[in-house]
Formats: C-alpha cells, sequence, structure tokens
C-alpha cells in the first residue's frame, strides 16, 4: 500500500493549475517499481483530463511520455512499470508535507504519492494510478445504479477502513468517494476485477467488445431463453411504454370510465403483471431478488472480500487535536466545519462524511446540503432511488444529523446500525418464503384547532378497510387543495374516498373468494374514477368553464393495497407513507411539490429551498385538458410502489398537517412522529396521539391519517 518514499524536487517553472495537454516532470525514488532506494528516476507526465475541480484542489489524470533521467539502468520491465500505469496528479493550495510525522501504522492507510512537489504556493503530489479505483469512479461506472448487495460490501470496506483508523487515534476530516479507493491485494494492479465485472453484469464484461462486424451473428447464437440466468431489474421499472389504451381516456362522464374498466379485460384472463399500471407513471418495485454477489455477502462477518485506502487527502489528524482550519468538501464536510465553528474531538465530523457517503451509495448522487438544512441532506435518498430497498435511511439519518452530539457514538455503533438495518432488508426480501403477516390499522383526521379559525370545513378525508382475516386492507388518505375558485378541496379529496369505498366492495368479496387481484388495476380504478368526478362536477356547475386550470379543486391520493404483506402504493402530491420499525422510521413517497422536484431535476438545494411557493404542489388529483369551455379528464400520472412489510413493521400514511405541525422543523417533525409511533402500539390510539401531537404544535392545517401494524 506504500507508494513509495517522499522526495521534494527543486522547483519547476510552473503556473498553478496544470492545464490539459501541458506536460510535468516528476522525479521520485526508484523504490516505488522495485529499484534501489537510493536512486531517483525523472519521469515526463502529459495531462489527458482533469478528474475533479474544487476551490483550492484539482485532480488531473496524466500519462508517461519518456523516461527523462535515471540512476540506474533500467531494463525493459523496469521502464515497463514506469511508463505503462495512468498517473493521477493532484495540486492543492494548502501547502503541507504529506506523511511527515505520521507513524507507520497509519501510513498503511493511505496511498502514498510518488513524488511531492511545491511551485509557486502549489502542492503538487504525483500518484501511480495502480490503487483498485476511487469508489466515486466505480459509482459512476455503474452509471450511479449500485444495487443494495454492492453498497452492503462497499460500505462494509469502508466503514472497517475507518474503524481502524479511529482506533489507532486518528481522523480523516475530508473524506469524499473520490479519495477512498477500494482494491483487491490478490491482484498485481490492485484493480478489483471480480467485484467491478460481477457489479456490471455480462452486458459490460471487462473482456474486449466483440466486434461490429460479428455482433449480428454473436447475437443470433446466444440463447437469451435457455438456462438459467436470472434477470435482475432492481432499479425503478418504467411503465412509460404501456398500452396506448391506458394513457388518455376519452370518456367524458363517469359511467363511461367503469364502463371501459369492466370492459378491459376478458372473463378468466389474468392480468401482465409486467405491462399493466398507469399511463405516464414512475413504477417502483422494491423487492430484492439475490445475485451471486449478495449470496456471498450474507456470510461476510466482519472480514469483506475487498479493502479500502485512503487517497488525495492533505493531512490526516489526532482525536482531539484539531486546532487549524480544515478544508471541506461541500455535500461531505460536516456542518462544524463547513460554518468554521471547529470540532471538539473530530470523531463525529468523520460519522457525518460516513453518513453522506452511505447517502451517496445509494442514491448515486452527491448529497443536496444545504445551508436551510444546516448542510443534511434536503431530501432522502431513495428520492432518486425508489427502487432501492428500504432499510438504511435511518443509518443516513443519525449519522448525518446537523448537530454532533446527536450523531452515533462511533464508527462502531455506525457499522452495528448498519448491519443491523441491512439484515431487515435481507428479511423484507425473503418474507416471500414465510406466512404473510397480519395487521391492524385505524384512520382518523381532524380540522386543526387553528385551521378551523380561518376555514371551518376538514378538506382531509380517509377511508379504510380491511378483511376478516387481517391479510387485506385498502386505505386511502387525502388531503384536499385549500385555494380552489372551481369546487373546494373537501369535495375533491372526499370524491377519492368515496370512490375508495365503492371499489372495496367490489375487491373485497373477491379476495374472499380467492380470486385474481390485480393490485395495480384497483389503484388505477379508483384514481380514475375520482378524478372523473371532479372533472364532471366542474362541468356541471361552472360550464362554460373560462378561468384558469390551476383554480380548479384537486387533491393530494395516497391509495395503498395491501395484501399477504405486499404493499402496492399510488401517490400524488406532498402527503406521505412512512415505513418504521423500531427506532428506523423512512419515508416511501416523493413529494410532489417544487422544491423536491427542483432538487431531483439537478438544481442546487440552496437555489431549490429558497424558491417562493416552493411547497406549491407540482403534481395531484385533479387533471384534465380544456377544449372550448369543457374540460376533459386526462388520466392521472401517480408515483406507484410496490414493496413487502415483515412482522413487526408499521405504515403511516398521513397528509402534511401531521408533519408540518409535529415539530420546528421537519427532523424535529419527524423525531416526534417516531416517538409516537414507538410509545402506542394501538392504530387507533396512535392515530389519536399524532392528531393531539400536530394540534400542540399549532394545529394551523387538517390532519388526515392512518396507521397499520404489521404482526
Amino acid at each position: 500500500m506504500d507508494g513509495g518514499a517522499i522526495l521534494k524536487v527543486d522547483e519547476n517553472v510552473a503556473r498553478a493549475y496544470t492545464a490539459v495537454e501541458e506536460t510535468v516532470e516528476c522525479r521520485f525514488s526508484a523504490e516505488v517499481f522495485g529499484g534501489l532506494e537510493d536512486h531517483v528516476v525523472e519521469v515526463s507526465l502529459r495531462v489527458r483530463d482533469v478528474l475533479e475541480e474544487f476551490e483550492g484542489r484539482r485532480v488531473l489524470l496524466a500519462a508517461a511520455e519518456e523516461i527523462l533521467e535515471s540512476e540506474l539502468e533500467l531494463d525493459a520491465e523496469q521502464k515497463a512499470a514506469l511508463l505503462h500505469p495512468t498517473y493521477v496528479i493532484e495540486e492543492t493550495t494548502l501547502v503541507t508535507s504529506r506523511l511527515e510525522g505520521w507513524p507507520d501504522e497509519i501510513q498503511g492507510f493511505v496511498r502514498s504519492p510518488v513524488c511531492v512537489q511545491e511551485v509557486d504556493g502549489l502542492v503538487r503530489s504525483v500518484f501511480m494510478d495502480n490503487m483498485g479505483i476511487s469508489v466515486g469512479d466505480f459509482v459512476d461506472l455503474v452509471r450511479g445504479d449500485l444495487g443494495f448487495d454492492q453498497v452492503r460490501i462497499i460500505f462494509r470496506t469502508v466503514g472497517k477502513l475507518f474503524q481502524d483508523l479511529h482506533k489507532s487515534g486518528w481522523i480523516h476530516l475530508g473524506a469524499t468517494p473520490w479519495n477512498v479507493r477500494l482494491f483487491d491485494p490478490n491482484t498485481e494492479d490492485g484493480f478489483p476485477k471480480v467485484f467491478v465485472s460481477e457489479s456490471l453484469g455480462e452486458a459490460f464484461s471487462l473482456e474486449p467488445a466483440v466486434p461490429v462486424e460479428e455482433q449480428e451473428h454473436a447475437v443470433e447464437e446466444t440463447d437469451f431463453e435457455g438456462g438459467d440466468r436470472t434477470v435482475l431489474e432492481i432499479a425503478p421499472l418504467s411503465v412509460a411504454d404501456f398500452e396506448a389504451g391506458d394513457e388518455v381516456s376519452d370518456a367524458s362522464s363517469e359511467d363511461e370510465v367503469i364502463q371501459e374498466e369492466e370492459g378491459e379485460q376478458e372473463e378468466g384472463e389474468k392480468p401482465n403483471k409486467d405491462r399493466e399500471g398507469l399511463a405516464g407513471s414512475s413504477f417502483y418495485d422494491s423487492q430484492v431478488e439475490w445475485s451471486d454477489v449478495a449470496e456471498e455477502s450474507e456470510g461476510l462477518g466482519e472480514d469483506p472480500p475487498l479493502q479500502a485506502i485512503f487517497d488525495g487527502i492533505d493531512r490526516l489528524y489526532r482525536v482531539g487535536h484539531v486546532e487549524e482550519e480544515v478544508a471541506v468538501t461541500p455535500g461531505f464536510s460536516a456542518p462544524e466545519l463547513l460554518t468554521g465553528m471547529g470540532t471538539r474531538d473530530g470523531e463525529s465530523a468523520d460519522l457525518f462524511s460516513l453518513g453522506m457517503f452511505l447517502y451517496f451509495l445509494v442514491a448515486g448522487e452527491i448529497p443536496p446540503a444545504s445551508v436551510y438544512t444546516r448542510y443534511a441532506p434536503a431530501i432522502p435518498a431513495r428520492n432518486f432511488r425508489p427502487g432501492f430497498p428500504p432499510g438504511l435511511h435511518s443509518v443516513i439519518s443519525r449519522a448525518t444529523r446537523p448537530r454532533p452530539e446527536d450523531r452515533f457514538a462511533s464508527v462502531e455503533s455506525m457499522m452495528e446500525a448498519f448491519e443491523d438495518a441491512c439484515d431487515v432488508v435481507v428479511q423484507r426480501a425473503q418474507a416471500a418464503r414465510f406466512s404473510p403477516p397480519a395487521m391492524r390499522l385505524a384512520s382518523d383526521t381532524h380540522i386543526g384547532i387553528s385551521k378551523r379559525r380561518r376555514n371551518p370545513v376538514n378538506q382531509d378525508h380517509v377511508f379504510s378497510g380491511r378483511s376478516d382475516d387481517g391479510r387485506f386492507a385498502l386505505i386511502v388518505v387525502a388531503d384536499g387543495v385549500s385555494t380552489a375558485s372551481y369546487g373546494s378541496g373537501d369535495l375533491a379529496s372526499a370524491a377519492l374516498a368515496k370512490e375508495a369505498a365503492a371499489v372495496w366492495e367490489d375487491v373485497l368479496p373477491a379476495y374472499l373468494m380467492d380470486e385474481v387481484v390485480d393490485d395495480v388495476k384497483v389503484i388505477q380504478k379508483i384514481l380514475r374514477r375520482a378524478n372523473h368526478h371532479i372533472v364532471n362536477y366542474v362541468n356541471e356547475n361552472h360550464a362554460p368553464f373560462r378561468g384558469s386550470p390551476h383554480e380548479v379543486m384537486g387533491s393530494t391520493a395516497l391509495v395503498a393495497l395491501i395484501m399477504n404483506g405486499q404493499v402496492t402504493l399510488g401517490a400524488l402530491g406532498d402527503s406521505r407513507v412512512y415505513l418504521q420499525r423500531g427506532a428506523a422510521m423512512e419515508q416511501m413517497t416523493i413529494d410532489h411539490n417544487l422544491w423536491t422536484l427542483s432538487i431531483l431535476e439537478g438544481i442546487h438545494a440552496d437555489s431549490a429551498l429558497a424558491m417562493p411557493h416552493g411547497d406549491a404542489l407540482a403534481r395531484c388529483l385533479g387533471t384534465f385538458v380544456v377544449e372550448q369551455g369543457t374540460l376533459r379528464a386526462v388520466d392521472p400520472q401517480p408515483d406507484v410502489f410496490r414493496f413487502r412489510v415483515i412482522d413487526g413493521d408499521t405504515l403511516l400514511l398521513t397528509t402534511d398537517g401531521l408533519v408540518d405541525f409535529a415539530g420546528t422543523n421537519q427532523l424535529a417533525s419527524e423525531d416526534n412522529i417516531l416517538s409516537v409511533m414507538l410509545a402506542e402500539p394501538d392504530p387507533a390510539l396512535a392515530c389519536l396521539e399524532l392528531i393531539l401531537l400536530a394540534n400542540r404544535g399549532g394545529g394551523g392545517d387538517n390532519i388526515g391519517l392512518s396507521v397499520v401494524r404489521f404482526f
């Protein structure tokens, strides 16, 4: 792991930050390629690309051009050892001496530079790129689409590195996915070929590609249907190519919609689950099938198959001895470092970086930290990857608390929580093998003590129905939009609850008779009928329509069908569903407001959260086009989630009246909600206590919610 001795050289004539295609002369000890320690070799490197660029730091990719000078007579193998590798050059304005004063055991955690130069106030460190691959580059390689098994192995490996560092009494304070490298100690160049190839799959084989002229023949000989090959689709499933008949309904009345739905499926015909869905919707299936990597990971214990090493760092620090300004990286550095307040011991700052590191692995994106969230992530990681199995959010959330005292006590305790969370993910993935859990549920609503003074009408509506065996249920939670000029929010949310009650009367007998119940079709029918109800009301009472489409009544919508331990959920708007188990509570839905959707589209979190009226809904129930003064219904486009639950899980479906008033900010609100969920096992009493919690916080909005306990 030691890249060789550090050797300062005379200053070259250079300007700050070397440009692409410029050359750099590097002198280093022959020891780095197996030569004698007291001999020096000089090599010319040409910069090929810029890998990273931050204020005060730049990382370049370079290739060796020629050997300029050598105190040794080099043979062909030694020359190849110098000219063949890729080189990484880090340039920084922080003038430091790497590794000086570090004990040998600490130097073993860090990939050493082969050359360090101080040039015009700039420190240039040159590395041989022979120590595997950075975590950031690996995530880029798989296009940010890591599976659970890959996340588990990588984070175990990185966590072990930090555990060893902290046990030695040292801290990092600068961890990012690009300065932690994964390597296989059993390969000559350190590159983890097996792990990378298994992660990318056969379609991304590391073997040379088939020539273009041979591709057609190769495809003809490949047996895609034979054998025992398993195709894994952990990423979100798109339903954009569903049948055209599901895209936009031309029906202008509720009766026509019902007739259209009832005629869609021939008697005895079983639904095609790969094709059925809601037009334009996003379908997210979080059930996990295990690849070979996952099967191996179950028995890893404390010894992951990979090792990790630090790279591209300016210095390490002793625990409790951080008395100087620390370089920061927005998105990964702790709030106390970003604000210049400093860190008391430094260990908690590393824990924050590890939490953001795990966020990056799950989301495939740099965490959207914001000054408005005190540099914690602005939205959950699963918002970027809704198809990722739930379970790891609680670890990320606790590690990235703005206050150091609220984080994990140590890396060890964080990794214990991580392993426990991974075990739950595995349990849910294996749940289909066992008897499904039963459930108890309750739903409730309240106008809100403060909201009542402004509007005496409760615009939240709920519905819930459950079979006697406790394994089949339909739940609806809806929050009517209060700014409507045509109709009203209470009418829109009531339409959803009414249609859910009607559909429940149809699907419950089918379930009891052991007939096929198509979960997505049920959600589709409820949302379509409610949407047509809204459109028909406006046409009947406000024709011809001359107003703005934004003035028409609408509602958020949560429609959950729970059947034999599987939850299928349709979601529109900013009402939320949380999955809770013990001290872990994770948001399963994506808020359809301007704040969240702007961040998901790539707008910086600070800019997005500074938007006026950023909480305005971008999607909700009540979708239509206006044609010659008449509204024509357009099918809603919800997010559709499917995931499994197990004994001990709890679902909370709620409107924003609870989340907005249960605490002084969202983090405090979710903590207070979790406290109630932990304290009150009875669903009906939990609903009551949550309503009281929101009202004690001001009760500034209607509150509608449902609690489902699985046992």
